[in-house]
């Protein structure tokens, strides 16, 4: 908080102007309070995630690292929780998400899962099962179907010609609404094709973790198994003595709806051109899984037919050729065979990698599914996964294929290298970031507590991120604090503090606190000294990041004055035990500004406790209405708040401008109790905010 200075008392809120902070009550235009007795200013939630993983058979897949986001974008390093699977196939959790949101998204990142599930918050929690034979229930709300823009007039009729080759569907159907399930349990749109053997294979959990030990997704090939790129290497399947032949779909990574088909040629003479090949059959209309913008489940088999010995079979992936009523032919075509594919480099026109798993006695096939050169491929070649089976077992030659990996766990904590951040590590598997790795939550304060200031909410306006890491019993090992300060706009010199949700006692050590004055003292370990909880202090007084030149008051909050960049502070801590995750949700983190360097004078949020060095004889006195007694701290006579803490980047007011004026949905949202317009900071859209009167420098 700033200076005080004596006002003028305004009719109402639109006449407020001053450029200066007030002691008192800008705001209050009536003896009513802005919001329900009770109401605590939260702009997040804390939502209980109950998630299993299972294999297609049922089993549990313990050790798989799950990445949870919201629904903007699942990019890297935008997931908001991460955390690995127990025995049991389990992850339960807390996520702290804006109340705003009604869904997230849970990607496990593990082959034969649903991808990028999307999952319904029902009331504050998340109940969902990712796999099993029926890929996904609870609160997972399946993907539609979203049609490609190609040529709708394919594989309408029996067979298209595009080029020299003639695509048709298997004998005997002779179109699209012929050869594709058309019901009410699953429609056309989904391309699931009515020729599937009429008993699914069962995939095992075993198998599963061989399959992403080879092609684990998201990670190139070249890097993780560059022997599998060999040119040498069969990328075909090689019949070598009579027999039947089916094609198992096992997982898709793709974000095409792809289409699928297959070719034969004698095995001593390839095709050299894409015209060489004549002929070519629909294995999988839409090549996508179920909930996926397709109909697939693993497991789910084709006979290919009867073969004879000297035969290969080549396949053929349509890039997003599925257009919801047909297969556009003339879509891009990745094949088998290296050479006919488009790339120009030859080291780049391999688009299919052949695994051979002497175990279950089949042969694994991962596709890419765009442009090695030119379309962005992220070269993990699991686009399409899928095997090959043969009766008898034998037909199928393994001479030049390599075998299938199986999963390696060097430090041996049960997560295997493929997902483990720290392969080498037995006591560190995960990283989970708050709010995500590459954004900043935000938290604001006015600084005159138990007295009123201005709300303009810029006295520490500070950025923050929690780094934890946890070994694999989802159980942290080290917390990381990073902070920048956005501004402040104050005249105190104010200092800040977080109380953690463990002991003291709890904590070995803690590095990288800053302090410039003399009034925080600290025990051996590095915490403050004298409280129960640990309590970090990043900084001690603000100007140890960040001032204006000559040390002028209110940091970037004044328009006339530059924009001044903030130092970091980065404080670790380490713990002597491993904690539970679920014990470090981030609204069990409680920080506090230090006003003016009067250790006494702590300023909480809404209904959190000061830690044991505030003084209990400032509550209730000048406007401050806590009743500690009743758990009620930190709100005003008039049930303002003293500080605002957002899940997202806030843009705070300029010097001098109340809240409710920059954000003229503030006081709706607090008299709703935060039901109505709970997106009244981030909603960018006409009535939301008045620019003129936020820093947007």
């Amino acid at each position: 908080m700033r200076k005080l200075f004596t006002y003028a008392l305004f009719i109402s809120l639109a006449g407020l102007v001053s450029c200066k902070k007030n002691s008192s009550d800008p705001t209050k235009t009536t003896a009513n309070k802005i919001a329900p007795d009770g109401f605590n200013f939260a702009t997040s939630r804390d939502i209980s995630l109950n998630l299993y993983l299972q294999s297609p058979k049922g089993e549990a897949l313990a050790g798989v690292v799950v990445n949870v986001y919201r629904p903007s974008t699942t990019a890297s390093g935008t997931a908001i929780f991460t955390g690995v699977t127990d025995k049991n196939g389990n992850i339960s959790a807390k996520i702290n998400v804006p109340t705003y949101l009604s869904t997230l998204i849970i990607d496990p990142s593990y082959l034969g899962l649903l991808h990028n599930a999307t999952a319904a918050i029902n009331g504050s929690t998340i109940t969902a099962i990712i796999g099993g034979p029926n890929v996904y229930s609870g609160d997972i709300v399946p993907a539609t179907t979203i049609n490609s823009t190609g040529n709708t007039s394919s594989l309408a009729m029996f067979s298209v010609t595009n080029g020299s080759t003639t695509f048709s569907y298997p004998s005997p159907y002779t179109s699209t609404s012929d050869a594709c399930v058309n019901t009410t349990a699953i429609p056309l749109s989904w391309g699931v094709p009515k020729y599937l053997v009429s008993t699914n294979d069962p995939i095992s959990a075993t198998l599963l973790s061989y399959i992403n030990a080879s092609l684990p997704e998201g990670k190139s090939v070249a890097t993780t198994h560059p022997n599998y790129l060999t040119s040498t290497n069969t990328s075909t399947i090689n019949v070598t003595a009579a027999a039947d032949v089916w094609i198992t779909f096992v997982a898709e990574g793709a974000a095409n709806l792809n289409s699928f088909a297959f070719y034969t040629y004698p095995t001593a003479t390839p095709p050299q051109t894409p015209s060489d090949i004549k002929n070519a059959t629909l294995i999988f209309p839409n090549a996508s899984g179920l909930g996926s913008g397709g109909g697939l489940i693993p497991g789910n088999k084709v006979h290919l037919g009867t073969f004879s010995a000297g035969t290969s079979i080549g396949f053929i992936l349509l890039g997003n050729a599925w257009t919801g009523s047909g297969v556009d032919v003339t879509a891009p075509k990745y094949y088998s065979n290296d050479t006919l594919n488009p790339e120009t480099t030859t080291s780049l026109k391999k688009h299919s990698i052949v695994l051979y798993d002497a175990t279950d006695n089949l042969s694994l096939i991962g596709f890419e599914d765009l442009n090695r050169q030119t379309g962005g491929s992220d070269n993990d070649f699991n686009d399409v996964v899928f095997y090959a089976t043969s009766n008898p077992v034998t037909a199928i030659s393994s001479t030049g294929v390599p075998p299938i990996a199986t999963p390696l766990d060097s430090d041996g904590d049960g997560v295997p290298d493929a997902q483990d951040a720290f392969p080498n590590d037995p006591t560190r598997a995960y990283i989970t970031y708050y709010p995500s790795a590459t954004t900043y939550a935000n938290i604001a304060f006015e600084d005159n507590w138990p007295s009123k200031g201005d709300y303009d909410m810029n006295d520490l306006v500070l950025d923050y991120r929690y780094t934890l890491v946890s070994n694999a019993q989802n159980q942290v090992v080290t917390i990381q604090a990073d902070y920048k300060i956005a501004a402040a706009g104050a005249s105190f010199k104010n200092g800040y503090g977080v109380q953690l949700p463990i002991p003291a006692s709890a904590v070995k050590s803690v590095t990288g606190q800053l302090f410039k004055d003399s009034y925080i003292q600290l025990s051996s370990n590095g915490v403050e000294a004298g409280q129960t909880n640990a309590v970090i202090i990043p900084f001690d007084n603000t100007d140890e990041l960040i001032n204006n030149p000559g040390f002028a008051y209110f940091v970037n909050t004044e328009t006339t004055k530059d924009k001044v960049l903030s130092d970091s502070s980065s404080v670790l801590v380490t713990l002597n035990s491993p904690i539970a995750i679920s014990t470090f949700t981030p609204s069990a983190f409680n920080p506090f500004l230090i006003s003016n360097g009067r250790r006494s004078y702590e300023i909480h949020l809404p209904g959190y406790a000061p830690t044991d060095k505030a003084d209990p004889k400032l509550f209730g006195t000048a406007n401050d209405a806590s009743v500690p007694s009743q758990g009620k701290y930190y709100i005003s006579t008039d049930n303002w708040p003293w500080a605002l803490n957002y899940t997202d980047q806030f843009t705070y007011p300029i010097e001098g401008v109340n809240i409710s004026l920059a954000y003229p949905h503030f006081l709706d949202w607090a008299s709703s109790a935060g039901s109505l317009f709970t997106d009244w900071y981030t909603n960018t859209g006409a009535g939301y905010r008045n620019n003129a009167d936020l820093y947007l420098k």
